[in-house]
C-alpha cells in the first residue's frame, strides 16, 4: 500500500500519453484497485492523441488555457474547468499556448472491471 502522506513535488514526472505531456501519480495502482489520480502537464503547442477509455475519466484544469475536443466538438477550458468522460467518448486535449496546461486527472473503473484499458 502506498504512503498515506506524500510529498508530491519530490515525485518524478513521467512520460505521458504523448510527446510534450508528462504526469505524476498521486494515487496509483498500488494504492487502489479501482481508482487512479494524477497531475498532468502539457507543453505549449501540444495535442494529446484522440482516444477513448472503458472507464470514467475526469479532468480538473488548474493552469493554462486550452481546448478539449469531445466526439468532434471543441470546448474551451481553463483554470476551474472540469471535463468528464463517462460513456467512452473520444477525446483529445489541445494546448495552443503560450504557457503550460496543467490538470488533475481521476480515473475510476466500472464495478466488476479490473483492467485499465
Amino acid at each position: 500500500m502506498g504512503a498515506i502522506v506524500r510529498n508530491l513535488p519530490a515525485e518524478p514526472w513521467e512520460k505521458g500519453i504523448g510527446p510534450g505531456i508528462v504526469d505524476k501519480k498521486i494515487m496509483g495502482p498500488n494504492d487502489s484497485n479501482f481508482m487512479l489520480m494524477g497531475l498532468a502537464k502539457m507543453e505549449p503547442g501540444v495535442k494529446s492523441p484522440p482516444h477513448r477509455h472503458r472507464y470514467t475519466q475526469i479532468f480538473y484544469f488548474i493552469e493554462g488555457q486550452g481546448q478539449v475536443v469531445v466526439d468532434g466538438q471543441a470546448h474551451e477550458v481553463g483554470p476551474g474547468s472540469v471535463a468528464r468522460f463517462v460513456h467512452a467518448e473520444e477525446h483529445t486535449v489541445i494546448n495552443p499556448g503560450p504557457g503550460p496546461l496543467s490538470l488533475i486527472e481521476v480515473r475510476v473503473l466500472p464495478r466488476g472491471q479490473t483492467v485499465w484499458e
